[in-house]
């Protein structure tokens, strides 16, 4: 699959092949998702799908008779809803005490609507990783990611979790402990994709993320904002959240995984170099 396009003087670089002298901005990153899914428009499929699937279940978590409630970051003013594996943010939630003395039809009913979200939304994210770049991922692979998306996916069941900021200093060292977390985690979903174990994965993409930092944290600010804005569209916020950022969310993980580590000097804001124009251009 080709990966340079050129707009003006700029190149963006394949995310077929590694490019282990490139360090990438959080802008060129951005423009090589949006570049690859527009000559790619496939890469856009499986998460539209799920979106659809996503607003089903929003709709029927709100007119079956098993409660529900909206989700928490809805009633944010402003809100960085973001997950390690790419998902949209749906609107509605069912915590898992809401399933409690159920009678069993309700109890499997419920459970199973539970169930297929982050089933598709793993499978969705697998195809989606895989094809980006351009390997090719066995059923093992898919069952590890699954499985890893799906604990992701726990805390929602659980009632979510909020912290209580008593001052704003605080409030600054909390959030850059959970960016430095969510940077080391950014590259775990194309680790799995690509046969890693848990361990080995988690490893990798610890250390891989060194040298992207910055670019990295500015990614999981701008889709975490993506994710929470069109959540809150009402009615179809649940489908276009997954549909329009989820995509891009994977895409951008191909991204700055098919860099390598980044250890070579740092471009402008919206470039990104690529060592392999040549090989692309052979395609």
């Amino acid at each position: 699959m080709p990966g340079n396009e050129e707009a003006g003087n700029e190149t963006v670089s394949s995310l077929g092949h590694s490019s282990p002298t490139t360090q990438l901005s959080t802008l060129g990153v951005l423009k090589s998702a949006f570049g690859c899914i527009r000559r790619d428009p496939v890469l856009a499929v499986p998460f539209a799908v799920v979106g659809m699937l996503v607003a089903l279940v929003d709709w029927l978590r709100q007119h079956d008779s098993v409660p529900a409630v909206p989700t928490d970051a809805l009633g944010q003013s402003v809100s960085v809803t973001y997950s390690v594996f790419p998902q949209g943010t749906t609107r509605t939630v069912r915590h898992v005490g809401a399933l409690v003395d159920l009678e069993t039809r309700y109890l499997l009913w419920a459970v199973g609507l539970e169930v297929l979200v982050p089933l598709a939304v793993g499978i969705a994210g697998w195809v989606t990783i895989t094809r980006v770049l351009d390997t090719h991922s066995g059923p093992r692979a898919l069952s590890r990611y699954i499985a890893l998306a799906a604990v992701v996916s726990i805390p929602k069941l659980l009632g979510g979790f909020s912290v209580d900021i008593p001052g704003f200093l605080f409030g600054l060292l909390l959030l850059a402990v959970a960016l430095f977390v969510l940077t080391r985690l950014f590259l775990l979903p194309a680790l799995l994709v690509t046969g890693s174990g848990f361990v080995t994965a988690l490893r990798q993409s610890y250390h891989r993320a060194r040298g992207q930092g910055m670019t990295i944290a500015g990614l999981i600010v701008l889709i975490g904002l993506a994710y929470w804005g069109l959540a809150t569209v009402p009615v179809a916020g649940g489908f276009l959240s997954t549909a329009v950022v989820a995509p891009i969310h994977a895409v951008a993980i191909g991204t700055v995984f098919s860099t390598g580590s980044g250890e070579t000097p740092s471009i402008s804001a919206d470039h990104i170099e690529s060592r392999d124009t040549r090989s692309d251009e052979s395609q």
